[in-house]
């Protein structure tokens, strides 16, 4: 059996580089045989050497070579080892770099002739061959691409890379160069001038800098336009460039100009010649040598590398194109500029499905706690029941410490590492024999077979993945972690290198160290000299809460209760472990809460968290842009949900939390809040005379890392909390710490002085309960949820809501500054007001003061989530709303082809839809028909991304196909679903006031009718409240007497929501889609296209008979395909032997939808068959004129 030759070079180079070590010492044990062996020996190692000669010419094949060697050497192994050191000799291999170890920077360019041509293959190529080399930058010239392609397009990603584009200046697919770089990389991009094309960065590392330019230049350049670039080129190398600064520069690029110097074979052109005086006047050399530009009968030096210091090269050249369509070769260089290297750290991982849950459960049960506890602190039992805990399930359950390292794209596979390696050896061979027709044929036979087993490995990957989604026994965690990965950005975020003292810090202890000395300094007080009140207490008016129950039976269920995806604390004790101890573990946890308590005093190793820092915008490398997300030990959260159980029903059940308050209160909401706010200002707008609204927005700066101990237990006591319960949250606390982890390294603890805690339970309550009597004493309608605070005043008259607006605003000043807090103090977040109006010409209004500065006023405000805009009109909202599904419905696009339908409308729902979800209640306007075609427009296009449908297919079709309502019923059913909770009182007394109360006299006809608000404008009518109880009214009274929300809701529903067409499993993509097609009505058959007006259908009548091209015609009567139609009938029947006896209708129905008394097994098969018959057909091949 013949092999591939060059393939097996391949392998052999992959087995060399990973078992280097063993085929020296293997080495060295033949070689010294070699040197004491008799004569037949010798006589085998010339007879290798000359087989091994025969093989590199392509003359014999490896298993000859086996033949013979095996007669005497009896150790396969050895053979191996030994021809991979021959063929290592003759330097025909191409090794695998294998996981970089060195810390150089190496860049590499390519022009790839457009990104996203043939579905992104190019990069996918490109992917593939970085899987092997790993390059710190990555330069595309011809990238192709507009601003119809977002930043953040995900058919752009590059696992483990970030992306910065420069596209043509005229935004037209053509031109255009972008970077791909390591998240890791030290990195900045400078703006020097104007120059398209074009993108400048610096690295710096140790002190050192790296200058790197990519550039493209068009060789359809006027003689001006060259002038141009040349001069912009000047201006960018004399200011990188720095005779006193021995800084390392590099250009690279597709500049379309050749030189002879460059590469002989080339011909001196004007551009070359320019471009070679210009950068050597600078001291720049080009360092490639040979063509980079490759035609069958010529070839070219324009893909250039300039650098002012070529010894600092250790390695560069040329790698083939990735694609036979492109003729340009990558271009590379492995440069002596030394980076850091995240290293892999490591993880362990625990088997659970192999562990002895009993024999956990048991051994738990077995301990004798009370004993084990004795004569011990609550600290110390929290240590004891740890390690006990740890030790049995290092027993019990199998566990491993594995390495975590960066991982390459799933479908990446060592056949395609191997397939790129010996397409390389090609090219090297292509090079050695004179650049032959011959051998350049090979190269590119090897392209084009490197891109279709890449095709193909992406093609098996998605379908592994359909397969698994397809899959009713796939359990939902595995279900939307396949969904995720998908969908949404699936990398975990890198930190990259941080900037401090105008240092750059790259190691991760390091990098942890100062983020935690950031977020260590946040909780800290403000420095001002304000003390306690010096009033006494009055009177408690309801009863005190100085202790609470415990019991078994709570624990048990909140352990129940935990979500299993959720992180653990720094006691490497997760919510899955406790869970597989269930009620064995209740007995050492009620002991240690009971002692806890009875002691005052909350468990030292509960108040230690695992800090990660997230990045919320601005650069990267400024700690001051990142905020901490905390994770305690989840034996203190459950002790913390029991406290605050008993504690939060003291404050709700003697009604002392402000009814202004909206965060963090069951039964409320932040729309409850925004409802509440846009009515009033509604209401406002349609008095007559219309009347205006200020509105004025404050944020407490890190509100939650300023909360004075000594002044909330204060204000605990106040409010009733006395005895255990005030001696137990004083010790929750204080003695806080935190570290922060960063890729398996941590920081030192640091203690928290100050703040409630962080990703705890507790902390929300008692940060509510500090903040309860901010509102006291305020003339204005105040909003609060949780530190979000913001206050309104109905103008009447304007100096008079100044008066009452500014005095307000000095009381809060005044507040915080008693409570050691501060509003607003960052000059780029000050307080913002909005002057809601509707008036043509709207009055002045003076200037508001507070934290002695005048407060911004501006035309909007985010508040919430949603952006309040003067006339509330929600235009800014709704596109910001639109703008973020345009991603997602471009990935509907890409992903038809690879998953089943089903998921496609999950993707949609969760991940589009749930954009325009938030907050349509607030923004939606009924009775406006532009309003909803807008948004509606949204849903329709992601119809048909997921079907293939074509644009124009009627949207009730559509939607019954797929099961979607239309979004204006989906907002009607959500408006009359929160108004039944707010009707019922379910929701805050604050909304449900607003609901107007029957009168006493009304007619017996309407008497289960909630009375209609009076509105003077359609623009009063469209909101909530109006809107809802026109529509509540309109149902029916048994519909409007339901209790149940869910029973309410559900009713509606069916009102809405259409029953979908399955597709019955059908798998193949295209197929499915010309189905869909022929399904909605819009398809290339005649009558189709006549009825839709297409210009090149004059008739709807088919060409075989002058009979109108239908459904039914194409399947059952035209001409064309008679002989597939008898092969269609022919397998029915062998399906379903009544087939027969159908009439054309009732079949041709069947053939499109299948039908209900068919077992979901004989759909599936029909519409197969149907599909086929399509496809066979080629009717619907060609474009849709």
């Amino acid at each position: 059996m013949f092999c591939d030759l060059n393939q097996y070079r391949a392998q052999i180079g992959l087995y060399y580089s990973s078992h280097k070590n063993v085929i020296s010492k293997k080495f060295k044990k033949i070689h010294s045989k070699f040197h004491s062996s008799s004569t037949s020996f010798l006589y085998i190692f010339v007879y290798i050497n000359i087989l091994l000669c025969l093989v590199y010419a392509g003359k014999i094949v490896l298993e000859i070579i086996k033949t013979y060697v095996i007669l005497e050497i009896s150790n396969v192994c050895y053979l191996n080892i030994f021809i991979a050191y021959l063929l290592m000799i003759c330097g025909d291999i191409e090794i695998n770099p294998g996981p970089r170890k060195d810390q150089n920077l190496s860049i590499c360019h390519w022009n790839l002739n457009s990104i996203a041509a043939h579905n992104f293959a190019k990069l996918s190529s490109l992917q593939a061959f970085n899987s092997i080399h790993k390059f710190d930058l990555i330069c595309i010239s011809e990238t192709f691409l507009d601003s119809s392609f977002a930043i953040d397009e995900t058919a752009l990603d590059f696992n483990g890379y970030k992306l910065v584009r420069s596209d043509h200046p005229d935004d037209v697919k053509r031109g255009g160069v972008c970077i791909y770089y390591k998240d890791t990389l030290p990195i900045r991009f400078l703006h020097i001038t104007n120059l398209s094309e074009c993108l400048i960065c610096e690295i710096l590392y140790d002190q050192r800098k790296c200058f790197i330019v990519s550039l493209y230049r068009s060789p359809s350049q006027t003689p001006a336009e060259f002038d141009d670039f040349i001069a912009k080129l000047e201006i960018i190398i004399d200011n990188i460039i720095t005779p006193s600064s021995p800084n390392l520069i590099f250009i690279v690029g597709d500049f379309n100009a050749k030189l002879s110097n460059w590469n002989h074979d080339d011909p001196d052109t004007d551009e070359g010649i320019e471009i070679s005086t210009i950068t050597s006047s600078y001291g720049l050399t080009q360092i490639i040598n040979e063509p980079t530009h490759i035609l069958p009968n010529s070839s070219s030096c324009i893909d250039l590398l300039f650098t002012n210091q070529p010894n600092m090269v250790i390695k560069s050249g040329i790698y083939s194109s990735l694609h036979p369509n492109c003729h340009h070769q990558i271009i590379y260089a492995n440069i002596n500029f030394k980076l850091y290297f995240p290293p892999p750290y490591e993880r362990q991982v625990w088997h659970y499905s192999r562990g002895d849950i009993e024999g956990i459960k048991q051994s738990i049960e077995n301990l004798d706690w009370n004993r084990l506890f004795r004569n011990l602190n609550v600290n110390q039992q929290v240590e004891t029941f740890n390690n006990y805990l740890m030790n049995i399930f290092q027993n019990y359950i199998p566990n491993e410490i594995i390495t975590i390292n960066d991982r390459d794209p799933p479908w990446i596979t060592d056949k395609i590492r191997k397939k790129i390696l010996c397409k390389n050896q090609l090219y090297k061979k292509y090079q050695q024999n004179g650049k032959t027709l011959l051998d350049l044929e090979q190269v590119q036979n090897a392209c084009l077979s490197l891109n279709n087993l890449i095709s193909d490995s992406k093609k098996s990957y998605y379908k592994r993945l359909s397969n698994k989604l397809s899959n009713p026994k796939t359990n939902p965690k595995t279900y939307w972690t396949i969904l995720k990965s998908l969908f949404c950005d699936k990398k975990v975020p890198v930190i990259p290198h941080l900037v401090h003292n105008n240092e750059n810090i790259t190691d991760f202890k390091c990098k942890a160290n100062l983020f935690n000395s950031h977020f260590s300094k946040q909780c800290s007080l403000l420095d001002n000299y304000s003390t306690l009140p010096l009033t006494s207490f009055f009177p408690l008016s309801h009863p005190a809460l100085s202790s609470f129950a415990i019991d078994g039976d709570s624990i048990l269920n909140l352990i129940r209760s935990l979500d299993i995806h959720k992180s653990h604390g720094y006691d490497n004790i997760s919510i899955r472990m406790l869970k597989l101890c269930d009620y064995s573990v209740v007995k050492p946890l009620m002991l240690i809460f009971n002692n806890s308590l009875n002691q005052g005093v909350f468990p030292k190793p509960w108040k230690k968290a695992n800090v990660t820092p997230i990045h919320k915008k601005g650069d990267k490398t400024d700690v001051i842009n990142y905020r901490p997300i905390s994770v305690l030990p989840i034996c203190g959260k459950i002790f913390e949900r029991i406290i605050f159980n008993s504690l939060y029903n003291h404050f709700e059940k003697n009604d002392i939390l402000n009814a202004n308050q909206s965060g963090f209160r069951i039964g409320d909401s932040c729309i409850n809040q925004l409802i509440s706010i846009t009515h009033n200002i509604y209401q406002s707008f349609d008095a007559s005379p219309t009347l205006e609204v200020r509105g004025v927005f404050l944020d407490i700066s890190k509100a939650f890392d300023k909360v004075w101990h000594e002044g909330l237990i204060f204000k605990l006591k106040a409010n009733g909390v006395e005895g255990k319960m005030l001696n137990l949250i004083e010790s929750f606390l204080n003695e806080r710490y935190q570290r922060v982890v960063l890729n398996g390294q941590h920081s030192e603890w640091e203690e928290i002085k100050a703040g409630v805690p962080q990703g705890s339970i507790l902390g929300p309550l008692l940060f509510l309960i500090y903040i309860n009597d901010l509102s006291e004493n305020l003339e204005s309608d105040v909003k609060l949820f949780a530190d979000d605070t913001s206050i309104f005043s109905i103008v009447h008259d304007n100096d008079l809501s100044t008066r009452v607006l500014d005095n307000d605003l000095m009381k809060i000043q005044e507040w915080a500054y008693q409570w050691k807090m501060s509003f607003n103090p960052d000059a780029t977040k000050q307080a913002q007001e909005v002057i809601f109006s509707r008036k043509n010409i709207k009055p002045y209004h003076p200037t508001l003061h507070f934290n002695q500065s005048e407060v911004n006023r501006t035309g909007s405000q985010k508040h919430l989530g949603v952006i309040l805009d003067e006339k509330l009109n929600f235009n800014q909202h709704l596109k910001v709303a639109i703008e973020k599904t345009t991603k997602g419905i471009s990935m509907l696009h890409k992903l038809r082809y690879h998953i089943p339908r089903k998921s496609l409308i999950t993707l949609y729902k969760s991940f589009i839809r749930s954009h325009l979800d938030f907050a349509d209640v607030i923004y939606d306007q009924p009775n406006n028909k532009t309003f909803s075609d807008k948004i509606e427009s949204i849903q329709y296009n992601a119809a048909l991304a997921i079907t293939g449908a074509i644009r124009g297919t009627s949207k009730d079709k559509l939607y019954k196909e797929l099961g979607l309502e239309y979004l204006s019923s989906r907002r009607w059913l959500k408006r009359l679903t929160l108004f039944h909770k707010i009707f019922q009182n379910k929701s805050p007394t604050y909304l449900y006031n607003i609901i107007p109360k029957p009168q006493v006299f009304i007619s017996l006809r309407n008497q289960n009718n909630i009375p209609q608000m009076f509105c003077r404008t359609d623009f009063y009518q469209n909101s909530f409240f109006p809107s809802c109880i026109k529509e509540w009214n309109k149902l029916s009274p048994e519909i409007r007497a339901i209790k149940s929300l869910n029973s309410f809701r559900n009713i509606l529903l069916k009102t809405i929501k259409p029953i979908p067409n399955s597709v019955f499993d059908a798998c193949d993509p295209h197929g499915l889609k010309l189905l869909t097609r022929l399904r909605v009505g819009l398809s290339h058959l005649r009558e189709h296209k006549f009825k839709h007006g297409f210009n090149d259908t004059i008739d709807p009548f088919c060409p075989c008979n002058m009979e109108i091209e239908s459904v039914s015609h194409f399947f059952l009567r035209c001409d064309f395909f008679t002989d597939l139609r008898t092969d269609l009938m022919n397998d029915l029947f062998d399906v379903d032997q009544n087939i027969q006896y159908y009439n054309e209708n009732l079949l041709t129905e069947i053939l499109l939808f299948g039908k209900d008394v068919f077992s979901h097994q004989t759909n599936s098969q029909i519409l197969d068959l149907s599909i086929s018959y399509i496809l066979k057909s080629e009717r619907f091949d060609g474009p849709l004129l």
